[in-house]
């Protein structure tokens, strides 16, 4: 009887030690690690401000509620630059914010054609990540280098 009482007490401390250190999908994409280190290492036509996740939600048109964490940085709007990562709180949520997205850089596009058409390229090529649940939105000069500081700020 001990034997077996032993045996079923090492099975579950075994089985808690296993479980109690298992990582969220989203957290080596931590949303702010992610963004701060694209708001030094990219470059911008303007200053970006870091913003909140309401006004983030209400320019992407999401509820909150789909998100764990999101960062969202924008300047003036004397550009398009913009980064904005969300740290979505399953696939749903996340195939749901990828479409704002989305919408988010056609409504850029169709603003700034008329507005400032020297951002529409910028636009065009902006960068779109996608890891997990997270989803990393980037409209910078220099786009082709998001993906290499994603991938640093997450191994750090």
């Amino acid at each position: 009887m001990t034997k077996k009482l032993s045996a079923v007490i090492l099975a579950v401390i075994l089985a808690a030690s296993l479980f109690g250190c298992t990582k969220s999908k989203n957290a080596d994409y931590d949303a702010d690690k992610i963004a701060d280190a694209l708001s030094i290492g990219l470059e911008f036509g303007e200053q970006l401000e870091k913003s909140t996740t309401e006004i983030a939600c209400s320019y992407y048109g999401i509820d909150s509620a789909l998100c764990e964490k999101i960062a969202f940085y924008i300047g003036s709007g004397a550009t398009a630059d913009e980064i904005a990562v969300f740290n979505c709180v399953d696939s749903s949520a996340l195939e749901k914010v990828t479409d704002a997205v989305n919408s988010r850089i056609e409504y850029l596009r169709d603003g700034y054609s008329s507005y400032g058409p020297q951002e529409v390229p910028k636009i065009n090529s902006a960068a779109v990540i996608t890891h997990d649940n997270t989803v990393i939105l980037c409209i910078c000069e220099n786009p082709e280098n998001a993906e290499s500081i994603v991938k640093t700020a997450t191994e750090q």
